[in-house]
């Protein structure tokens, strides 16, 4: 081999650890650095809220329905944590974690009319 090719052939291998190792990084992150996302509904005055725990701290701390005026509140369990799911979903797909009055009647929840 010349000494160009061994140049050459360095410089690959070098270029394919270098991958491996970020894509091993990469991947570990992603995997286990995961934060776990809990929905808790829990009773309040006359009906139901919702928190949205990350890694077992209240991340959101829903005790009215929101995107309603008013300080309405869900009727039943189901309901808060319905909504709490949805909010989750938003907020792990890194999408603003907020409801509005429509999505809310297009979820069937009746307080929200």
């Amino acid at each position: 081999m010349t000494k160009r090719n061994i140049i050459i052939a360095a410089g690959i291998m070098v270029m394919a650890l270098a991958f491996f190792a970020w894509k091993t990084n990469h991947h570990e992150k992603n995997g286990s650095d995961m934060l776990a996302v809990v929905v808790e509904p829990f009773e309040i005055r006359d009906g139901w809220g919702y928190r949205v725990n990350v890694d077992g701290h209240t991340y959101i701390y829903q005790d009215i329905i929101p995107g309603v005026p008013g300080n309405r509140v869900f009727r039943t369990k189901e309901n808060a944590l319905r909504v709490g799911n949805v909010v989750m979903e938003k907020l792990t797909h890194h999408k603003i974690p907020s409801m509005t009055q429509q999505e809310l009647i297009s979820m069937k929840i009746t307080e929200a009319e």
